[in-house]
């Protein structure tokens, strides 16, 4: 095993070089990064090869202005393929929070009731026991 070692980033067309044990890290960190190479042509080789199985992958770059220009969509496109998140999938977490938070609303005002007693959220919602 090479101590230096170059990984290719299929998100961002980054194609570095690191010490075996960042690279290491970097391609277990599921963030697109492929390797390792012993060389910046074998991971440009690599792309090459599979480039047609997989279009959505961004060409291999060393301009550090390209690479950083690519960065926003790829983060982007992470988040939303490991959380699972979309338009409809935010609303519908927006609407389970809110049925959380009146829930304990509500059974803070029953506790309230049923005990006789006033508890921070009766107090919040002002209601008369």
């Amino acid at each position: 095993m090479a101590l230096i070692q170059w990984i290719y980033n299929s998100k961002t067309g980054a194609v570095i070089q690191l010490p075996s044990p960042a690279a290491y890290l970097q391609l277990k960190s599921g963030l697109g990064w492929h390797g390792p190479f012993n060389s910046k042509t074998e991971a440009i080789n690599y792309y090459n090869a599979n480039k047609a199985k997989n279009p959505g992958w961004s060409a291999p770059t060393s301009d550090i202005g390209e690479t950083i220009s690519n960065v926003p969509g790829a983060v982007d496109e992470t988040i939303q393929q490991g959380l699972g998140l979309s338009d409809a999938n935010i609303q519908s977490w927006l609407i389970r929070i809110g049925e959380i938070l009146l829930g304990i609303v509500l059974v803070g005002v029953g506790v309230a009731k049923l005990t006789g007693t006033t508890n921070a959220v009766a107090k919040l919602v002002k209601a008369k026991i």
